[in-house]
């Protein structure tokens, strides 16, 4: 019988199984991560990783030019009677194309293959404002004082900063982070009111691993302004 005894490989996602029922055992190839679904990745996140499970002799492919498999071992062997559990990291590129992406992992094991996809977009992980229409935009009234942005980099080289220089009426608060390490980052800024009818806008724009995300900020205009 397998020694399979204690191994949670339940999750039916990209799953093929062989019975034997005979030797009162079974076989089984699975991935493990990602799901179903795939992984979605951001535009400046350039790590990843594959995980499976298996009874059979394996090996991994990797074909698309942005991506690489990071480990060595691409391939391997499972003696009788046992299982092993796997995991491949990967590396990607990142994406600078202005478009999203998406890239094949194959899995082979017992003759079959599986296959899981990697999707990087092409924008950053942008969390405040939530992109709606293509788009971020900070939504302020005409009396706002003050707002903030959220967002989480994937490398210690971003920048945050204006586009085209600091307006006249919107401005970052004194010791916000312009620039710093990966990770997840809150950014208040401070605004001047809008005593005018028309609207006002400033774009600021976010930029790590040589991808920049924009995010706009639109102000409305005073109410009742314009009956004198």
């Amino acid at each position: 019988m397998k020694k399979v005894a204690g191994l949670s490989v339940a999750m039916a996602a990209v799953l093929f199984m062989a019975c034997d029922k005979k030797e009162n055992s079974y076989n089984f190839a699975q991935i493990i991560y990602p799901e179903s679904y795939g992984s979605v990745l951001y535009a400046d996140e350039v790590s990843d990783s594959l995980r499976f499970a298996t009874t059979f002799d394996w090996s991994v492919s990797v074909d698309e030019p942005w991506m690489r498999a990071v480990s060595n071992e691409l391939s391997g062997t499972v003696p009788d009677g046992f299982y092993m559990v796997k995991r491949i990291d990967l590396g990607f590129d990142a994406n600078t194309t202005g478009a999203n992406r998406t890239g094949r992992v194959r899995f082979y094991a017992d003759g079959k293959m599986l296959e899981t996809t990697y999707t990087q977009l092409h924008y950053l992980d942008v969390e405040r404002p939530v992109r709606m229409n293509d788009k971020f935009v900070l939504q302020d009234s005409a009396r706002q004082e003050s707002d903030s942005l959220e967002f989480c980099t994937y490398s210690n080289d971003w920048t945050l900063s204006f586009k085209d220089g600091v307006p006249a009426w919107v401005r970052l608060k004194d010791g916000a982070p312009v620039s710093g390490r990966a990770g997840e980052y809150t950014v208040h800024y401070l605004l001047d009111e809008n005593t005018v009818p028309a609207e006002r806008t400033a774009v600021l724009e976010l930029t790590s691993r040589g991808v920049t995300t924009e995010i706009l900020i639109k102000q409305s205009g005073a109410k009742g302004s314009e009956k004198k």
